[in-house]
């Protein structure tokens, strides 16, 4: 066949190395393992010279594996969805196929092989979704063709063998009958036992299916919500909420999870509670106060229409809480408030804008912004109503301000400044933000920004000697002001910015190798790499510390082109440590560092070297089996011979 020829001729070129760097080693060797058991079941090629193959792992999953421009691709219906040990082994198998001189079928668009190894994870298509979301309207349809006693039939049927059930439909016949009384105490009843589990002292050593169980407090909400009780509702919920709290800090997130399903039907209750709307906003808010490990969902409530009247009682009901706290508590000391009040503030200026009272919200959010420290809040107000310049004069009282007590506040109002610089192109003032900001905080995506904006002015390279000899050194550009406002970062090049402090430009212990290594590395100046590089193995404490750091994988990728040997020695030093933990898992990444080293002699004349080095690997670990496997791939260079 002309294609199967195609095809083959295509595959039979691929090398070991082409499989780990299109999969990765543990894809790779999970793949080998794979074909080797025989559980491609399945394998054909398309038109277009792709592989499609159903492959046996947990469940069946389907593959396509494509060859283009010497690049290997895949999807296939497993959780990891492409690129995955079933495409491997469909590879593999392939190969396999094709060396034994063995024909293998051409198929086209059509072939059921190729439609379910298209269709995502597990085979959930387009029609399965659908299948979903109709599925409520089509038992509905079915459900409403039975007659009375065929409906009893099956309810009570299922009744028997679904607990859950069984309790929905006990609930709902006690409630059409009595008051809401007794499925309330019930409920009651319920959560005091399981919260005697929870406080026992086999707190810490739930798992699994150990872990209490608040499936039948959900169902029995669910059924006095569906009898129209919902008011009913609302005191259950609170109650939940402050339960939790006694063990929330202790909880791994499965009670939690379990608490907001229950809290999802109170919350559906307070929509079609009698309270009026604001009264449901104060309710929402109350439970959302106690969420301190935000396990809830954000009730619909938020996003529903009510009347601006109805936002208005909300706003005015939030702003006597607040008069009545402060009455409480005399003192305005900064950073004392919690995330409560920012939440509960937030919400008080939704509600002012949607009962048409904007007007209100900038004086509040400056009160704000001079208690709790929340600037940004009002730089966002400011900006969104027009008000730059005072946006601007806040923006530099919350650095000032915040940097020392909480510098992430600051560093956020620092990246707006200079946004609003750069909307107006001024980028002088960039330069100088971006400048100052490297000096007090080195570090590589630092340069990268402060390079930029001094390229647009043509100051990069007076900038960039300044930097450098900075990290070499530990030599300031300026000496140090007394002032803030006296001097700029870089005199004669770059604008005061009004925001240098003599405090906030630290000594460093020069040279800073890591930084000066990531500077080369990024300027791809492989001098300046193997230079610097020289002088980290030097320090020998620090080098055993970051020896196998993802930084020495940079410094080979960057260097080896240039200084061969320098990659060779880094590659080879992970290899062996990877070799040392005695992990197929391990091996199987080592063999691709190994395979490096093997190309790279290889292309610079030293065959022999490795041939040497190899042995001894070999020797040195020759009682690890699955180690000596691996090594034997290596001394293949294609998949199959030629």
């Amino acid at each position: 066949m002309q294609e199967e020829s195609k095809n083959a001729r295509t595959f039979k070129e691929l090398k070991w190395s082409d499989l780990q760097d299109w999969a990765g080693g543990k894809a790779t060797a999970k793949g080998i393992k794979y074909q080797e058991e025989k559980r491609v079941k399945e394998l054909k090629c398309t038109s277009s010279c792709s592989l499609v193959a159903r492959v046996e792992g947990t469940i069946e999953y389907f593959t396509e594996v494509s060859l283009k421009n010497g690049k290997l691709s895949s999807i296939c219906t497993c959780p990891v969805g492409h690129d995955c040990k079933h495409g491997v082994a469909a590879v593999l198998e392939y190969l396999d196929l094709i060396e034994q001189g063995e024909d293998v079928p051409v198929v086209t668009e059509e072939d059921i092989l190729i439609k379910r190894s298209r269709r995502g994870f597990a085979g959930a298509g387009v029609s399965e979704a659908y299948e979903a979301e109709a599925s409520p309207r089509i038992f509905q349809e079915y459900l409403e063709k039975l007659e009375k006693p065929e409906l009893i039939e099956i309810l009570t049927t299922f009744a028997k063998k679904d607990n859950m059930l069984g309790r929905y439909l006990k609930d709902r016949q006690t409630l059409a009958s009595e008051n809401p009384e007794r499925v309330i105490g019930g409920i009651y009843s319920e959560m005091d036992e399981l919260w005697r589990e929870l406080k026992s002292s086999d707190f810490w050593t739930y798992e699994g299916e150990e872990m209490p169980d608040f499936s039948e407090v959900q169902i029995r909400l669910e059924s006095l919500l569906d009898s129209g009780h919902p008011d009913e509702l609302l005191d259950i919920g609170k109650e939940l909420m402050d339960r939790y709290k006694e063990i929330e800090e202790y909880d791994e997130g499965d009670i939690g999870t379990q608490i907001s399903d229950c809290i999802d039907v109170v919350f559906r209750a307070l929509s079609q509670s009698s309270l009026s709307a604001h009264e449901k906003m104060l309710y929402a808010l109350e439970l959302e106060l106690k969420d301190d490990y935000n396990i809830l969902n954000a009730p619909t409530l938020w996003r529903e229409d009510h009347t601006q009247e109805e936002w208005m009682l909300f706003a005015e009901a939030l702003k006597v809480r607040f008069q009545e706290a402060a009455k409480e508590k005399e003192t305005d000391i900064l950073y004392e408030s919690s995330w409560e009040r920012d939440y509960v503030i937030d919400r008080l200026i939704d509600a002012l804008r949607k009962a048409g009272h904007s007007e209100e919200i900038i004086p509040i959010s400056e009160l704000e912004a001079e208690r709790t420290g929340n600037y940004t809040r009002l730089v966002r107000e400011l900006l969104d109503s027009g008000q730059k310049k005072k946006a601007e004069e806040w923006i530099y009282r919350g650095i000032k301000k915040l940097r020392e007590y909480d510098p992430g506040t600051a560093y956020e109002l620092l990246q707006t400044l200079i946004e609003i610089n750069e909307i107006e192109e001024n980028w002088s003032f960039v330069a100088a933000l971006e400048t100052e900001e490297f000096f007090k905080f080195p570090q590589l995506s630092s340069y990268i920004r402060m390079q930029k904006a001094a390229k647009k002015i043509g100051k990069w390279k007076e900038i960039r000697e300044s930097a450098l000899q900075y990290l070499k050194n530990g030599k300031l550009p300026v000496n140090k002001p007394e002032v803030a406002e006296e001097l700029s970062i870089l005199p004669g090049s770059l604008p005061k910015t009004g925001l240098l402090e003599s405090s906030s430009l630290k000594k460093i212990k020069p040279p800073v190798l890591d930084l000066l290594i990531q500077i080369a590395i990024q300027e791809d100046d492989a001098d300046e790499v193997v230079h610097w590089y020289e002088e980290f193995k030097k320090r020998k404490s620090e080098a055993e510390k970051s020896g196998r750091s993802i930084l020495e994988e940079e410094i080979a990728k960057a260097v080896k082109d240039k200084y061969p040997e320098v990659a060779i020695e880094i590659w080879k030093n992970i290899a062996e440590d990877l070799i040392s933990k005695a992990k197929v898992r391990s091996y199987e990444v080592a063999s691709i560092y190994l395979r490096r080293i093997k190309e790279t002699l290889e292309s610079i004349g030293k065959k022999e070297e490795w041939e040497a080095y190899l042995k001894q690997i070999r020797e040195v670990n020759r009682f690890k089996k699955k180690l000596l496997e691996i090594l034997n791939r290596l001394e293949k260079s294609r998949i199959i011979s030629e």
